[in-house]
């Protein structure tokens, strides 16, 4: 008889569509098939939530994520601890490290407490990155690593386009603005160069001043598999990566490289942890460091060059599918799952 599947009782305050809840959750839950049994103890209820410790009594696991530990929930974590069955935090950001300016920032102060309580009574936290890992290494009994991987179940992998004019794009949420406005004036002064053939697009993120006034803007979408949907059909050649270097970004994984390669454009990355541990310089992408002049030259170079763009693209796809595939890659999560569950370390 086949093993029965570990039940795993999901408490998340984020919309199941979104792409932390996607990416961590649902779509790993989905590529394991039977062997796993989600069971989400949150359901949207008007402007909030509904919350039902009802699931806690047949799972094996219970999985709390991100902001869900806070007043509102204090009884729910008790009754989760209360229980006996392993309890695991999950999270791909260092809170703690949240910058003013974040579109979060200012909900965070009253949950701080109860993330950091939940985290010291978790069975185990999974994070996202090692450098994450290394930061709550000092708060919690165990700290293990599931990486994100692309959920190709809900991309279509896409060739390199091949157009006389690159498509250089920009693929993030409004809270990644400021990364994109520092670069603007340089990217501004590139498209005004005679010889530049390139063209601009921004999805997700409102334009900046500054930036090249031709550029096409596409709204940001919440729901992750429609974003997944769109992106590959954009055509782009380029895809940036920009970071600002701060505490909160360092931690970060490089989800943005494996949705450019997937989507066959060449990707400019900031020259950071996040896409340091994964880009080849040269060979799966180009790192760039802060200057944005140095920003701009990377792109002309691509814009200018079809062939190297192919080739950065291709020699990315092949890490990607070797790497990086949820579909390959499901059973990093179950694993650890289920060892949790079954109280392994």
């Amino acid at each position: 008889m086949p093993p029965s599947p570990l039940t795993i009782a999901y408490y998340g305050f984020d919309d199941p569509f979104a792409a932390c809840a996607r990416l961590r959750v649902y779509e790993p839950a989905r590529a394991l098939g039977p062997a796993v049994r989600l069971i989400p103890g949150v359901a949207a209820q008007g402007a909030g939530h509904a919350v039902s410790p009802a699931v806690i009594e047949s799972a094996n696991l219970i999985l709390i994520q991100r902001f869900f530990p806070g007043p509102a929930t204090a009884s729910l974590l008790e009754a989760a601890f209360a229980s006996g069955k392993p309890v695991v935090y999950d999270t791909d950001d260092d809170f703690e490290a949240t910058p003013p300016e974040h579109a979060f920032f200012p909900h965070l102060a009253p949950l701080l407490p109860f993330v950091r309580d939940t985290i010291a009574r978790a069975a185990c936290v999974t994070v996202s990155t090692p450098a994450l890992a290394a930061v709550y290494a000092g708060r919690a009994r165990q700290v293990r690593v599931l990486p994100n991987f692309l959920p190709d179940a809900l991309w279509s992998l896409a060739a390199p386009p091949k157009r006389p004019v690159a498509a250089i794009g920009f693929a993030g949420t409004p809270s990644h603005a400021a990364d994109l406005a520092c670069l603007a004036p340089a990217f501004g002064e590139l498209a005004r160069q005679p010889d530049f053939t390139g063209r601009f697009v921004c999805f997700g993120c409102p334009t900046p001043p500054d930036f090249p006034a031709d550029a096409t803007a596409i709204p940001f979408s919440a729901d992750y598999a429609a974003y997944a949907a769109r992106l590959p059909r954009l055509g782009l050649s380029i895809g940036l990566a920009p970071l600002a270097d701060t505490p909160f970004n360092r931690v970060k994984s490089a989800v943005k490289w494996q949705e450019y390669t997937a989507a066959g454009a060449a990707s400019v990355c900031a020259d950071l942890p996040p896409y340091r541990e994964v880009v080849e310089d040269g060979r799966t992408g180009l790192l760039v460091g802060p200057d944005p002049r140095d920003w701009a030259q990377a792109v002309a170079r691509l814009a200018g060059d079809a062939g190297l763009r192919r080739r950065l693209a291709l020699q990315a796809r092949e890490t990607l599918d070797r790497s990086h595939l949820l579909s390959a890659q499901a059973a990093v999560y179950g694993e650890l799952w289920r060892d949790i569950a079954q109280g392994g370390p």
